[in-house]
């Protein structure tokens, strides 16, 4: 007898909190070395916080597209 196979398999999910972390950790990084970068260009002290809520920002929208509902 032969087998009867799923035809939707399931993904593997099991590491996605991991990816969410790391896109959380990596935005944040990116965004608030960006904003450093402009600080020690410009001399100015408001530019790393405003990556930094701006890298986190995105990565929210990002990680909502992604992982966001499909309904």
């Amino acid at each position: 007898m032969s087998e009867h196979k799923d035809p939707k398999p399931t993904p593997d999910t099991s590491g996605d909190g991991w990816r969410v972390l790391s896109y959380l950790i990596g935005g944040v990084l990116v965004y608030g070395g960006i904003g450093f970068g402009l600080d020690r260009l410009f001399g100015t002290q408001f530019l790393v916080v405003i990556g930094i809520v701006l890298g986190a920002g995105l990565t929210i929208l990002l990680l909502n597209f992604r992982y966001g509902s499909k309904s």
